[in-house]
């Protein structure tokens, strides 16, 4: 029998064991709605089979937090949040059945609106809670929580430990989610919001504080940088584990340190144990610490940190119960046809030229704005369209590419082309501006000229790469960047775009245009130039997805493929090697000119494809 008596002893021991995912973006299961197919190894009713192990498994206490961004990122999510919908969305039911200890707020689960948000919350047993929030309230969110255990120790004696938790977000979440925060929310940057929150557990009698940080590494020290992790580890006294998230990176990894402050082999960040696992449910944090009990008080004695995968095969069939009712409401809506393509449209080989997907987003952005500013001074000016692409691989892996085959476009198809909730902008900007713009989005190029090199920077995320729709641009991405992968400014001298054309005349400085985009984009998501000093930034209340279901049932998709937006420029004679799906082996031949060469898989699953710019 376990004594619970005042008796001490100066060296007893105990072990508490932190479990956390991040970045689950809806995945309930593996079943991917907008491919029509099964995904192995991720989705948490997978990943409840690896949460179990390591509850049973563990020497003592365990605790499960979630990092945030649960609420998007499949059709199913989309769907649940549509104000039409009477499919309840499925996190509440299966994070219950999981039991989690606390729930931390990413920038993605505002993506709904704040209403949503509060239905959410309210189902909730866990407490769900926010630090960053510095101004307004969102029903049942708190800044952070104290836990109360009692902990077994070598002794025999069970002592009382109180464990802090707090969830902290980018500040750029204002930014993103403009439309559903502003003037309602404010967020301070991680540092404050974090230094605030661990002053306030500790004033309630907190003893270790573990800090979620929807935020991943970087070496950037600017007080209102995106991924603030390695501040909030360096900077802020008193945290005593890291949560991390955000970026869909692994760590501990050896392929992921920022200098000094991380250790990718011992998983720690400024010495603190820290993890991020990966996202989509793929992956489990494991952070294992030794307390001791010394004279009459908690102390932190070590630590191991480690990330356990998903199950391949095997599911927990009770979390698979929960998810169902969404995944068949959404099997019946995303089979309904839309409009019709007489070629095959995928986006295979974006990294190269632009595809359909790019020339049908453009035509949606910039029917519903010409519309939007007919009889209006705005309507004399040229009008073109930034599109930008997340389903080209990279973290999202080997399955994320747009592929429609020939014949019906379906529901299902546009939410590929369009995954996100964005409204449709625009923007009055110069020249000089769009030059600036196309410099920003060449910043994804990472090629070598001394060897063949991969082509991307794989530190640059694709949806940061924006073709402008309308221009003609000729790249060079060998030369040195003028932005880095973040849209900082490296070099204002510096030139990768060799050309910019409109109509075939090269575009002047202080030209106007009237440039259509995402209201992500248009509220500053990926920090492009121009926007912050924009004559004027045009905010419609036009949902990408709803208008190009729209656009495409009205007007017939073109069977010719679209030519590209942007070119490399000439006599280059270089081989880079692109990173793509294996199903583009089926489509060389819409690379001809590139002499593709199949060079084998990644470990990851891509196919490496050695071309000639």
């Amino acid at each position: 029998m376990i004594d619970f008596s005042s008796r001490t002893s100066r060296f007893a021991s105990a072990h508490l064991r932190l479990l956390a995912t991040t970045d689950v973006h809806a995945h309930m299961t593996g079943w991917d709605a907008r491919q029509k197919r099964m995904r192995t190894g991720l989705g948490l009713d997978r990943l409840a089979i690896t949460i179990q192990e390591a509850r049973d498994k563990a020497q003592g206490q365990t605790l499960l937090f979630d990092n945030g961004d649960v609420l998007q990122g499949t059709a199913e999510a989309d769907i649940c949040a549509a104000s039409e919908s009477k499919t309840p969305h499925p996190w509440p039911a299966v994070a219950n059945a999981l039991g989690y200890d606390a729930l931390g707020l990413g920038n993605h689960d505002f993506d709904y609106g704040l209403g949503f948000l509060e239905t959410i919350v309210d189902r909730l047993t866990a407490p769900v809670i926010c630090a960053s929030i510095s101004e307004g309230h969102i029903n049942g969110v708190l800044p952070g929580a104290v836990i109360p255990l009692m902990m077994e120790c070598d002794d025999g004696v069970c002592r009382p430990l109180s464990v802090g938790v707090f969830s902290v977000l980018p500040p750029q979440t204002l930014i993103w989610n403009h439309s559903n925060l502003s003037g309602r929310i404010t967020f301070d940057t991680g540092v404050d919001a974090a230094t605030r929150a661990v002053h306030s557990l500790r004033n309630v009698g907190a003893e270790l504080i573990v800090a979620l940080c929807h935020s991943g590494l970087s070496a950037k020290t600017e007080a209102n940088t995106e991924n603030f992790s390695a501040q909030v580890a360096s900077q802020v006294p008193g945290v005593d584990a890291i949560i991390m998230g955000h970026t869909h990176r692994r760590f501990p990894d050896e392929d992921h340190g920022i200098g000094p402050l991380a250790d990718p082999v011992q998983g720690t960040l400024a010495g603190l144990p820290a993890v991020m696992p990966e996202f989509a449910a793929r992956s489990l944090g494991i952070i294992d610490r030794v307390l001791t009990w010394e004279g009459g008080r908690w102390h932190v004695a070590r630590h191991t940190v480690s990330l356990r995968s998903a199950a391949h095969s095997d599911t927990d069939r009770s979390i698979s119960h929960l998810a169902a009712p969404s995944i068949a409401a959404t099997r019946a809506i995303m089979e309904t046809p839309v409009s019709a393509t007489g070629h095959h449209i995928h986006s295979y080989f974006n990294a190269l030229q632009t595809g359909t997907e790019h020339a049908l987003v453009a035509r949606t952005m910039t029917g519903v704005i010409a519309e939007y500013v007919k009889d209006t001074p705005h309507a004399a000016l040229p009008l073109i369209a930034s599109v930008s692409s997340s389903a080209v691989g990279g973290h999202g892996g080997v399955t994320n590419f747009i592929d429609i085959p020939k014949g019906p476009i379906l529901a299902r198809h546009v939410a590929m082309i369009c995954p996100y909730q964005n409204d449709i902008w625009a923007a009055v900007l110069t020249g000089a501006d769009l030059w600036n713009w196309a410099e920003r989005s060449a910043a994804y190029f990472g090629a070598s000229r001394e060897t063949t090199s991969a082509l991307a920077n794989p530190d640059a995320p694709f949806f940061s790469f924006d073709s402008l729709m309308g221009l003609e641009a000729v790249i060079d991405p060998f030369a040195p960047p003028r932005y880095d992968v973040s849209g900082g400014l490296i070099d204002p001298n510096a030139r990768r775009i060799c050309a910019l054309r409109f109509n075939g005349h090269d575009i002047t400085a202080d030209e106007r245009y009237l440039i259509a985009m995402s209201s992500y984009r248009g509220a500053g998501g990926g920090s492009f130039p121009g926007l912050s000093t924009a004559e004027t930034i045009l905010q419609t209340k036009t949902d990408l997805a709803k208008a190009m279901h729209r656009d495409l049932s009205e007007t017939p998709v073109s069977d010719d493929p679209a030519p590209t937006a942007w070119r490399f420029v000439s006599g280059l004679n270089r081989q880079v090697i692109i990173e793509t799906s294996p199903d583009a082996a089926r489509h060389l031949d819409d690379i001809s000119c590139f002499d593709p060469d199949p060079v084998g898989l990644t470990n990851d699953g891509f196919l490496q494809i050695r071309v000639t710019i």
